[in-house]
């Protein structure tokens, strides 16, 4: 995308199209995913497997309809929803907007399909296909941007885009048939977890759309900026929010669904102990990944981004937006980890008021910020409501029900003293090779890939000395595995 359409009103155009079907609902997949996997461990202890296909097959029915209804209201209505959402479009960006938005919209059915499968998957445990669900559609989506964004331009990509969502479906509904688990429609809801699965739903969409609101809130005020700011905030959150899709999903994934296991079989104490081990792996993971966005994001733009019609300019634009968003990055991570903890014992009602919260704080800062900083202060505004979530967040889980030995206080310590140290190692090492100033594909590959080993080792080496507890656990059992390879 960077370097077919780099930061123009085309990229502009379709990152506004794209706000609702993408953004919004996608995330109710995850909240089918999400609260598919505790209702499945339920149904499976206390219903028989008849039981279960009715329930599944009455989910796939109603997602079935409300789509439907959707998809027509979208399409029916999207000259006045992107009148509505893009004030500062007008003309040929706007049509090509609406056109667009029509185009994308038919992925609602199938984002809420996928959702389903995949929740059934996982709580069977079968992890391998679901990870490879969104690599589907990464792949599908890049070709589509080539091939199609070469003949058709900027349409293109939003019917590659279509197509990408559709095709995850190829990979996940296989495995579905492998597990006997066929979905047919069924016209009578009236199995009772089908009640319970919505009533959860409602609040962990809201809970989960935090992050989406804030997006489509920035991108409705960005309109009026200076061309290309909606792709400047496009291309840096979807940087920031990668640590999160790569590794802090594969990480709670499987803590999410053992944890319903735990909660479900009433084992406490083993809930507690995974719950909180699993919150102090996000922040060992995520500290080292946020001091890297913020002293390397010029050369990591450069290198990334920087090259067709994503010029210096471009990457001037982008790198404060990063560097606002990447701020938050513990906050997104926290937030993510957190609520799924919450969810995996049926608790909906205190995520789902945090996130209000949230919403209307990340609204109110997008208003003020955006008159002085513009879309840096979109940014910022984002980062802080999701730290102010995370708080929330955390602040519930220190109590007795979730927590057991999770150190707070001395997690904090080491973690911020081995952050402090190897932010400075990082300056100081990018300073040295003069990061910011190279160019060269290879250098800037080499001049990354140095600062992020020798300051790496600066941050593992400061926790090793101070021994923190999970850092100590995960040598020793690299050091058994090693001995017992040699």
């Amino acid at each position: 995308m960077a370097d077919f359409f780099g930061t123009s009103t085309a990229t502009d155009a379709w990152l506004m199209a794209s706000a609702l079907p993408n953004l919004l609902f996608s995330t109710i997949n995850g909240a089918i995913t999400v609260t598919v996997v505790p209702l499945m461990t339920q149904a499976d202890a206390e219903y028989s497997p008849r039981s279960v296909a009715r329930f599944l097959n009455e989910v796939f029915t109603a997602l079935f309809l409300i789509s439907a209804g959707l998809i027509a209201l979208g399409e029916v209505f999207a000259p006045l929803i992107m009148h509505l959402m893009a004030p500062g479009f007008h003309g040929r960006e706007l049509r090509l907007t609406i056109d667009m938005t029509r185009i994308m919209i038919p992925t609602i059915f199938f984002w809420g399909i996928a959702g389903l499968v995949v929740g059934i998957l996982q709580e069977r445990e079968e992890y391998v296909t679901p990870a490879i669900s969104p690599m589907m559609v990464n792949i599908v989506r890049i070709l589509t941007i080539v091939i199609l964004g070469h003949f058709w331009g900027i349409r293109g990509v939003a019917a590659g885009f279509t197509l990408a969502v559709i095709s995850q479906l190829l990979v996940t509904v296989p495995s579905l048939h492998k597990m006997g688990i066929h979905l047919h429609f069924r016209w009578h809801f009236s199995h009772p977890l089908l009640k319970k699965m919505i009533n959860m739903a409602g609040p962990f969409f809201l809970t989960s759309s935090v992050g989406s609101v804030g997006v489509i809130v920035d991108r409705i005020l960005a309109s009026s900026l200076v061309a290309g700011s909606i792709a400047a905030l496009n291309y840096s959150y979807v940087l920031v929010q990668m640590p999160i899709g790569l590794v802090i999903s594969s990480l709670s994934t499987p803590i999410y669904t053992r944890l319903a296991q735990h909660h479900s079989h009433r084992e406490d104490d083993t809930f507690r102990q995974l719950a909180m081990r699993g919150f102090r792996l996000v922040l060992l993971i995520i500290v080292p990944m946020t001091i890297w966005y913020i002293a390397l994001r010029i050369p990591l733009l450069q290198l990334l981004y920087q090259r067709g019609a994503f010029n210096a300019r471009s990457t001037a634009l982008t790198s404060g937006t990063l560097l606002y968003f990447a701020l938050g990055l513990p906050g997104f991570s926290l937030s993510f980890y957190l609520q799924r903890l919450f969810f995996a014992t049926q608790d909906t009602k205190s995520p789902s008021r945090f996130s209000i919260a949230t919403i209307l704080i990340n609204i109110i800062g997008d208003i003020i910020l955006v008159h002085f900083m513009k879309a840096d202060g979109l940014a910022l505004a984002t980062s802080f409501a999701t730290w102010v979530n995370a708080a929330l967040l955390t602040w519930k889980a220190l109590q007795p029900r979730y927590n057991q030995n999770l150190q707070f206080r001395r997690t904090l310590t080491a973690l911020g003293l081995a952050g402090g140290l190897m932010l400075v190692a990082t300056l100081a090492v990018s300073h040295l090779l003069h990061l910011n100033h190279l160019h060269s594909f290879i250098g800037l590959i080499a001049g990354l890939a140095s600062t992020v080993i020798l300051s790496g080792l600066v941050f593992i080496g400061v926790l090793t000395w101070l021994r923190f507890p999970d850092l100590r656990e995960m040598e020793q059992k690299l050091v058994r595995r090693l001995l017992a390879a040699h």
